[in-house]
């Protein structure tokens, strides 16, 4: 332990994705800057979230194509020493494990001595206290420590270690027997159908009507018809009971009764400022005692602290995290008013996009249909209307495209098909360009491929502008 004092022009708290952008804006542009972080390191995404769940979604996708192409009943004539389903588990595992132990180097080399190892507090609106004894002084500091599990305190207190998040299940050795999924959000939609595709016994329930936080009430009723062929669903229950059952757990959920080895809390995630002693920053709270956040700046009222990434609760997703951490660190910068840091190109907002990566996907990007203004042309496409969509007998593909009438501007799009990540990509781009309905159908469209749906759903589009 020691009593040294560390002086520096910006401190970052958190190594996650936000965290090490904020650390390398600001160490480039030559101010003085730590990044703390008590470990252990490697992202959320890296070690929880978006890329152990998308390697466990591959495994799925690859057993369940094995087991498609077999006659009805023939899984036990596989060949001797053919992959199981826990090696595809163990397989997805080590590429997480990968991921992360690469993560890890990154963050070395992006700070070196400037990283620094411990728990951070506030003890005055400039000063950190560490827990290996150090104090940071800073003029300014970025709060990146991203997002926890929720973790209802009742479930866990009847169920014990048969409650897990998806911080427990990818550091569960053996793929589980069987598992009931609460909350049907992106991660609980995900995770059931990876689950299920590699044969563990799944049923999910969830107070929501829709899956995923879907908008486009087309949409939406589209992809309940289809993923409820795919695992048992409860949807729009009000009523969701879990007890221990044994060595395991019960849930009821209306109809719906399913006993399994785990339930898997899939509930969100919530900002992880435990421990911070925020208002010792000069942070001025809400009645739940949460920040208040300047949300152009993310800046914490009264104070030199700016947050980014899940912390902020604005878009938990990486890319967003990224563009947060970056836009934190310029606007710490600029409050400093210092030489050139008050001149800094300014890092804008980038479009909304979301999607789920459940096979088909599910995407919205730009507006969402429940925050679409009055003046608005809206054109559908279905699998029957998809020259691909019918070669992949997909008859549940549904793409919706909104445009602003009086100019054509493209607003946003939602949509659950194959391939449905490269659509929204390009959608968003599109709509962040902002594209009209014509200068996108001046753009080529190759046959047969799904950005055909694009096409014609700008074309039906155009006929009802012309109309008007």
């Amino acid at each position: 332990m020691t009593s040294e004092t560390i002086h520096v022009d910006v401190a970052v708290i958190g190594a996650g994705t936000a965290g090490m952008h904020a650390f390398s804006t600001a160490h480039r542009a030559g101010a003085d800057t730590v990044l703390i972080d008590q470990g252990p390191l490697g992202t959320s995404c890296a070690r929880v979230g978006c890329m152990p769940s998308k390697a466990v979604l591959h495994a799925g996708k690859r057993w369940s194509t094995l087991q498609s192409l077999l006659p009805q009943g023939a899984s036990a004539q596989l060949p001797a020493g053919h992959t199981t389903p826990q090696q595809l588990w163990q397989q997805a595992l080590a590429v997480r494990d990968e991921l992360v132990d690469g993560n890890v180097r990154n963050v070395h080399q992006l700070a070196g001595e400037r990283l620094l190892q411990a728990s951070a507090r506030f003890v005055a609106p400039d000063t950190l206290a560490l827990s290996d004894g150090r104090k940071v002084q800073a003029r300014a500091f970025v709060v990146a420590t991203g997002s926890q599990a929720v973790r209802p305190a009742g479930l866990q207190a009847e169920l014990g270690q048969a409650l897990i998040t998806t911080d427990e299940l990818f550091y569960l050795p053996q793929l589980p027997r069987s598992v009931a999924v609460m909350g049907l959000g992106a991660i609980g939609l995900e995770m059931g159908l990876a689950l299920s595709r590699l044969g563990v016994q799944v049923a999910a329930a969830g107070r929501s009507p829709v899956l995923a936080k879907i908008s486009d009430p087309e949409v939406a009723q589209a992809a309940t018809d289809y993923f409820s062929q795919q695992l048992p669903l409860a949807l729009s229950e009000a009523q969701i009971t879990v007890h221990r059952d044994g060595d395991g757990v019960l849930m009821q959920a209306g109809p719906l009764r399913h006993r399994a080895q785990y339930l898997l809390a899939a509930l969100g995630r919530k900002p992880r400022w435990q421990g911070l002693d925020i208002a010792q920053a000069g942070v001025q709270l809400d009645d739940k005692g949460r920040p208040h956040l300047e949300a152009d700046s993310l800046r914490c009222a009264g104070s030199q602290v700016f947050v980014a990434g899940d912390v902020s609760a604005h878009r938990a997703l990486m890319h967003e995290a990224g563009h947060e951490g970056t836009l934190a660190a310029q606007q710490a910068l600029r409050a400093l008013g210092d030489g050139d840091w008050k001149n800094l190109p300014e890092r804008h907002r980038t479009v909304p996009m979301s999607i789920v990566f459940s096979d088909p996907d599910i995407a919205e990007v730009g507006t969402r249909f429940d925050q679409l203004p009055e003046d608005v042309v809206i054109g559908t496409v279905r699998g029957p209307g998809s020259g691909r969509s019918k070669l992949m007998q997909a008859p549940h593909h549904i793409l919706r495209l909104y445009a602003q009438r009086s100019s054509g501007r493209l607003l946003g799009a939602s949509l659950m098909c194959a391939g449905g990540e490269h659509l929204a990509h390009q959608l968003a781009w599109a709509v962040q360009r902002k594209e009209t309905v014509n200068t996108m159908l001046e753009l080529p469209y190759y046959h047969p491929s799904m950005e055909e749906m694009i096409d014609t759903a700008l074309r039906e589009m155009r006929r009802s502008l012309r109309k008007a």
